[in-house]
């Protein structure tokens, strides 16, 4: 079955964010349609308190991280 992906967006095929909010925006986009191919733990971890996600995703974050130090 093939995992059917909206995006209301349009960027440019090869777009890596710069600015902290464009990170932050990226990231709550990939992470909310399930989409974590790419999203680096690192920037994850340094992110995660700016996060406007699903309390249930953020905490399965929380596991991930203390688990993962």
């Amino acid at each position: 079955m093939n995992k059917l992906k909206l995006w209301d967006y349009k960027i440019k095929k090869g777009w890596n964010p710069k600015t902290k909010q464009e990170i932050i925006w990226f990231l709550e986009r990939k992470i909310n349609y399930d989409d974590w191919n790419g999203i680096k733990p690192s920037l994850l971890k340094k992110y995660y308190k700016h996060l406007k996600i699903d309390p249930g995703k953020k905490l399965m974050l929380q596991a991930y991280f203390k688990k993962y130090k």
